[in-house]
């Protein structure tokens, strides 16, 4: 797991460009409530989080995108019982 993420954030430079995407499909998932675009934005910031919960004052990163499929979540049911618009 290590070599990927080494690859991915390294190698490849991607750290910022998958911040952004992930903060761009967040928001746009808020305002659509789409529980798709709020798992791929899960998808695309796990692996600045597990970045991140290697530091010693930040372990807990690693969760933050399971808040998101939480919201994706509640959004697909929502979705499915016809509450939303």
């Amino acid at each position: 797991m290590e070599e990927l993420m080494g690859f991915l954030l390294g190698s490849l430079q991607l750290f910022y460009p998958l911040l952004i995407a992930s903060g761009i499909v967040f928001v746009y998932g808020l305002i659509k409530r789409s529980w798709i675009s709020m798992t791929v934005s899960a998808i695309l910031l796990y692996p600045d989080a597990w970045y991140f919960s290697g530091y010693p004052p930040f372990p807990w990163a690693k969760f933050i995108p399971i808040i998101f499929i939480l919201i994706a979540i509640a959004f697909y049911l929502r979705k499915r019982k016809g509450i939303m618009d």
